[in-house]
């Protein structure tokens, strides 16, 4: 069994940036099935709030919950996203992978927002560097963002071995609690509309 045939399958998977990384495939054992992938642009503030609009609607369109997957600058653009957007947006994504934002980090400063960690579990996954600084900063990135960090897998048995595995394994675990914790507050909101207490 791998990931994608069990877990991944009560997630609607929408993908931005220059499409679904190697990487990624090979951290779960599959190409990664997407329900939606938004091409990403930010040149103007137009362009990222037309982004931000198809975002929006393909969030709102989803059949389950969500499972937002950033690939470089877009990563960015995502975590913009989630911390300016609507709660009733927010709500339907259950979590985030946010793949080497390193490599778009000169589109950082476009993506502006509050110093707020993300509404939801999320998972930075990171190539490996030689250079402290760049490490720290990445660190710095997932600390900021309160996401998981992990480094991404180069070869496809790597999902078998090590953290990488390790860290997408919970976050999806982490999305299905967050998804039944809703639904049991939901189911008991109900109830005590439909069944008031008596005195």
């Amino acid at each position: 069994m791998t990931l994608v045939t069990t877990s991944l399958d009560r997630f609607s998977v929408i993908s931005t940036g220059t499409g679904p990384a190697r990487a990624l495939s090979a951290l779960f054992g599959a190409p990664l099935r997407t329900d939606a992938h938004l091409d990403y642009s930010h040149e103007t503030p137009r362009q990222r709030s037309l982004w931000a609009a198809k975002l929006d609607s393909a969030i709102l369109h989803a059949e389950r919950p969500v499972l937002l997957v950033a690939n470089g600058a877009s990563c960015f653009a995502a975590t913009w996203w989630a911390r300016l957007s609507p709660r009733d947006y927010i709500a339907r994504v259950a979590g985030a992978l946010l793949i080497d934002p390193m490599a778009g980090e000169d589109d950082a400063a476009h993506f502006a927002s509050p110093k707020i960690e993300l509404p939801f579990p999320s998972l930075l996954l990171s190539g490996e560097t030689p250079d402290t600084a760049v490490a720290e900063r990445v660190k710095a990135l997932a600390t900021g963002w309160g996401s998981a960090l992990g480094g991404m897998p180069q070869l496809p048995h790597a999902r078998r071995s090590g953290s990488h595995w390790q860290g997408a394994r919970e976050l999806v675990l982490r999305m299905t609690a967050t998804i039944v914790e809703r639904r049991v507050q939901a189911a008991d909101a109900l109830a005590a509309v439909l069944v008031p207490e008596q005195d």
